[in-house]
């Protein structure tokens, strides 16, 4: 009985020092920035599965970029890479392109130097969803094989794995089934770097509030917040039919404004939101929200990272944009809630 009873203390002394490492690394985070380029998969050939996507002339010019960042007083960089246009779509897979992998090996390289944290995400493997098996676990599964051999002499405290961006048109127990078999492919080649990993239905804070933690304790648990929806996203061509054509929504909600339901957007979701827009953009609605996922992330013992916010400047007047951004800091900072 005595062996028994020390077998689970050192379990449970196991699982509480590597979950203060996850604790202690999410506080490092910090303020972060998304650097946006190595993710645009759609600059590339369908016919080579985008796997041109990347043209090495323009890489060596985001190099100033991390600087800028570092200079500007931000700690982290989430790099969103693409991985999957470089890699063969059938069994036994390959790398395609191996040269571009220098790509995201130089970014980290520069944000390494500029003393930022890395986040190393993996974004956009399932592309605009029309390529079979692109997303398949397997297939998944090989390139973060792949990923963690090449990035396992890292320094853990510095770089961080992002297992897969925004999962979505999947199920809960669906991605949870993917999930596990990823943390226990990356823990098997890197064991002491902490994990990002977020929950289905696009990495949605909902999703985050009805899901359960992993068993793996050095993971940091990520969502994002793009609410209210209609604001942040007027103007966008990617996002949903009615959003192009949507604009001048401001933020906070003004009663005074009228905001023009668009012809593509009647009889839409889009029409209800723009109804019910007075009740949704507010600072005190920012604010529960954002308070709900720390109130999950404190219940659950995990810490949790914001790992994407902001509006799109296309249709959105900047100032309603800074009031948006405003809001969100404001939450992040008194939950101490690190993000990018």
């Amino acid at each position: 009985m005595r062996s028994v009873l020390f077998f689970l203390f050192s379990l449970a002394l196991t699982a509480a020092i590597a979950q203060s490492t996850a604790q202690k690394r999410a506080a490092r985070l910090g303020l972060g920035m998304n650097l946006s380029y190595l993710e645009g998969y759609w600059n590339g050939t369908r016919a080579r599965h985008f796997s041109d996507f990347v043209k090495p002339d323009e890489v060596k010019a985001r190099q100033q970029g991390l600087t800028d960042m570092a200079r500007a007083g931000f700690k982290t960089v989430r790099i969103p890479v693409c991985f999957g246009a470089w890699a063969s779509l059938d069994k036994p897979y390959r790398w395609d392109a191996p040269a571009a992998l220098a790509a995201p090996d130089s970014l980290l390289n520069w944000a390494l130097a500029n003393k930022l944290t890395v986040i190393i995400d993996l974004h956009h493997v399932e592309f605009d969803g029309s390529i079979p098996g692109a997303d398949s676990t397997d297939r998944v599964v090989w390139l973060w094989q792949q990923l963690a051999e090449r990035y396992k002499h890292t320094d853990p405290d510095r770089v961080l794995f992002e297992l897969r961006n925004e999962p979505h048109d999947m199920t809960a127990d669906a991605w949870r089934m993917q999930a596990n078999r990823l943390i226990e492919t990356v823990r098997g080649i890197a064991p002491n770097h902490t994990l990002i990993v977020g929950f289905h239905d696009w990495n949605g804070r909902d999703a985050m509030l009805r899901s359960e933690p992993f068993a793996d304790p050095n993971i940091i648990y990520t969502f994002h917040f793009y609410d209210p929806f209609i604001f942040t996203h007027q103007g966008a061509g990617w996002a949903g039919a009615g959003l192009p054509d949507l604009k001048n929504v401001p933020f906070p909600a003004n009663p005074a404004t009228r905001i023009t339901v668009p012809a593509s957007a009647k009889g839409t979701w889009i029409e209800r939101a723009i109804a019910n827009y007075a009740n949704e953009a507010t600072y005190n609605v920012v604010f529960q929200r954002i308070q709900a996922a720390k109130t999950w992330s404190d219940a659950k013992g995990v810490p949790i990272f914001l790992g994407e916010f902001g509006s799109y400047n296309l249709n959105a007047d900047p100032d309603s944009r800074c009031r948006h951004a405003e809001s969100i800091y404001v939450a992040l900072g008194r939950f101490n809630i690190p993000s990018a």
